[in-house]
């Protein structure tokens, strides 16, 4: 009976138009609305159709900005005028600059955007050429601020707008020739060749952590000492001039190897006569020189940024396996550089900005940031632009497709953003620079 009633409705539904499945071709009633969805990979940004209710999986119903991407319709790429850019600061960035501003790998806008030559003069450069005006970006691996003891004296830190340009790691490279590759030092056994505590290679305290007497390297580090060879004697190298190398390599002899020497922006571990109390030392200008001083003097012992090792030339340097926080012993690697700055999280700011001895398995020690500082306010449209979205660019586009072939960690997704969002600060009589489409 009760089916009947239902047959029965329903017979007078469809009657009055009001059930209308039933009349509807099959087809249609499973027919899905098509939806768009795009990809952008670096070479276009795809279009796909799908007859499903969401985009797969890498896919967005959102048509992402083409804003760094170096693809057609990038705004980067479009300038109001011709620009050359003057540049200087710091060595550690230089292999990085060097390919984003010269070259067939450079921004140039179409042509309109040219950079003048890179001196590499250091982080304390950097800092001073951008408050003085000689610069129009100044780059920096320590943040320009008072707390940490780099703002150049009459400059107002709130002037500067600072944006992370790059992520990297210095090592410890050393020269002792055939035999020695691998040597493992602590962060107190460097902290102590600088203070001019350990003075030989052939010291026991570098013999027993590389196993002693026992083990084919221990023994032929006690028998340079034994035969009174020449290169036992440790040479050490430091930078003489403003560094941000030198910042990172005293925040990390602080903080893991109890050196007693707190970081505040280089100073005094750095300049004329230095600080440190090794006595067979010698000064060097920046990070290339730095890698030419290891690879000339047998012996020597030196700081230098990842990416210089990398260079043909340099190969006859030798890098030092370091431990991380847990005591595991790492040879470096742009994986446990990108861990360093994985395990600082996000939050990265001028205020925070140190990655080195970080907790965590597979953390290189000795990593760090670098910045580009530029004035917030500009006077010229041109050069606004032009800065601002060379900027952009590379801390996108550059990022993806120079940073790891130059011996570059890329900037992490959040780091990325945060560069965008403080390029967005940079104005020219209040107008924003980096989103204008000229």
């Amino acid at each position: 009976m009760k089916k009947s009633i239902r047959s029965l409705a329903a017979i007078s539904l469809a009657a009055a138009g009001l059930l209308t499945v039933a009349t509807l071709p099959a087809s249609a009633a499973h027919k899905v609305k098509k939806i768009t969805c795009y990809e952008l990979t670096t070479t276009a940004l795809k279009t796909k159709h799908v007859t499903t209710k969401a985009c797969p999986k890498g896919w967005t119903k959102t048509k992402p900005s083409l804003q760094g991407t170096n693809l057609a319709g990038d705004i980067d790429n479009v300038v109001p005028g011709s620009q050359t850019l003057s540049i200087n600061g710091s060595s550690f960035d230089a292999p990085l600059i060097g390919a984003t501003t010269s070259g067939t790998t450079a921004y140039s806008a179409g042509g309109k955007v040219t950079f003048s030559a890179y001196p590499a003069a250091g982080s304390g450069t950097g800092r001073t050429s951008i408050v003085n005006g000689t610069v129009q970006i100044g780059f920096s691996d320590v943040p320009m601020t008072a707390a940490a003891g780099t703002l150049p004296a009459g400059a107002t830190e709130a002037n500067f707008d600072q944006i992370p340009y790059a992520l990297g790691g210095a090592v410890i490279g050393y020269n002792l020739g055939d035999g020695f590759d691998n040597l493992q030092l602590t962060a107190s056994e460097i902290a102590q060749i600088y203070d001019g505590k350990i003075t030989q290679w052939s010291d026991p305290q570098i013999v027993t952590t590389n196993g002693g007497t026992g083990t084919a390297v221990g023994k032929a580090l006690s028998n340079l000492g034994t035969n009174s060879e020449a290169r036992d004697t440790i040479k050490v190298l430091y930078r003489n001039a403003g560094s941000g190398t030198t910042e990172a390599f005293t925040y990390y002899l602080s903080e893991a190897g109890n050196s007693g020497h707190a970081p505040n922006g280089g100073s005094p571990m750095e300049g004329a006569g230095g600080a440190w109390g090794a006595t067979n030392i010698l000064g060097v200008p920046n990070n290339a020189g730095m890698a030419q001083g290891i690879v000339n003097t047998l012996g020597s012992i030196g700081y230098v940024e990842y990416s210089y090792v990398l260079i043909p030339g340099n190969d006859a340097i030798q890098v030092a396996q370091l431990q991380d926080k847990n005591g595991q012993w790492l040879k470096p690697s742009l994986t446990n550089i990108a861990a360093a700055a994985a395990a600082a999280g996000t939050g990265l700011s001028t205020a925070n900005f140190a990655i080195t001895n970080l907790a965590g398995n597979n953390v290189w020690p000795l990593a760090t940031y670098s910045w580009a500082i530029v004035p917030y306010a500009q006077t010229s449209e041109t050069t606004c632009e032009a800065i601002t979205k060379y900027l952009d660019w590379e801390t996108h586009y550059g990022q993806n497709a120079i940073a790891s072939s130059e011996g570059y960690v890329p900037l992490p997704q959040g780091v990325r953003n945060y560069a965008r969002a403080l390029l967005e600060k940079i104005t020219v009589n209040g107008t924003v620079c980096v989103t204008q489409k000229s």
